[in-house]
């Protein structure tokens, strides 16, 4: 960090690139108690939880679909599978026309993307639950569903969650590089605003803001999958 603010302030870094680390801090201080940031927060959280929201509902239910019709999984996991390559952006016009210049387009992009790695976790780790749990499971006369939220998913759940916290990964960087490019509020937005009007300096701290809120959503899941798995043991 002081090699970076010495080489901004001595110039061998053109300010119309970046501006000093000490700058970036005072313009994140000026911006965090404004309005418009407490507007463009809650769209982004709300946008983020939406699209993780739907990603898990969507993703659980296909990839225990993929498990249990084996054929099914097998004509479905290669088209999943080419989702990740998939420019999802290209869907954009399509989703506006049907749902309208909203949050709707960007809730569906971003969820799309955080569905596929929860739908193929989940179907690999209930592949991964040992024999003997569902002759357990059937020998004491546990119901499907007892089978389900008894025994199945307890037992895939630390293979499960590294999916679900990959989706969440996905479902914020769906959310931010779509708002960057096409929404009209949002973390994302403000920054590509800041970048599109050369205001670098609030560029930069619209990028740090969205740093460290992506460290800190990690961390916080990083937190919850450790717990996971000390109940585990």
């Amino acid at each position: 960090m002081l090699l970076l603010e010495a080489a901004t302030r001595t110039g061998w870094i053109d300010r119309n690139q970046m501006v000093a680390p000490s700058e970036i801090l005072a313009h994140v201080a000026a911006i965090i108690p404004s309005t418009h940031f407490v507007t463009d927060l809650t769209r982004t959280s709300v946008t983020i939880l939406a699209a993780f929201a739907l990603g898990v509902l969507g993703g659980v239910p296909l990839g225990v679909l993929l498990w249990r019709v084996r054929v099914v999984g097998r004509v479905l996991e290669p088209f999943i599978v080419t989702g990740y390559a998939m420019p999802t952006l290209l869907f954009y016009p399509i989703l506006v026309a049907v749902l309208g210049l909203n949050a709707g387009p960007i809730i569906v992009i971003a969820s799309t993307m955080a569905l596929i790695p929860i739908a193929l976790t989940t179907m690999v780790a209930l592949g991964d639950v040992k024999p003997v749990l569902h002759k357990l499971a059937r020998s004491v006369g546990a119901s499907r569903r007892q089978q389900y939220f008894k025994v199945l998913f307890p037992a895939a759940t630390p293979l499960i969650f590294p999916g679900i916290k990959l989706g969440f990964i996905y479902a914020v960087i769906g959310t931010i590089a779509m708002e960057f490019i096409l929404a009209s509020k949002g973390l994302g937005f403000r920054a590509g605003f800041m970048y599109r009007e050369l205001y670098v300096a609030d560029m930069w701290a619209y990028i740090a803001i969205v740093v460290v809120f992506s460290i800190a959503v990690n961390s916080a899941l990083g937190l919850a999958e450790r717990a996971i798995r000390r109940d585990m043991l």
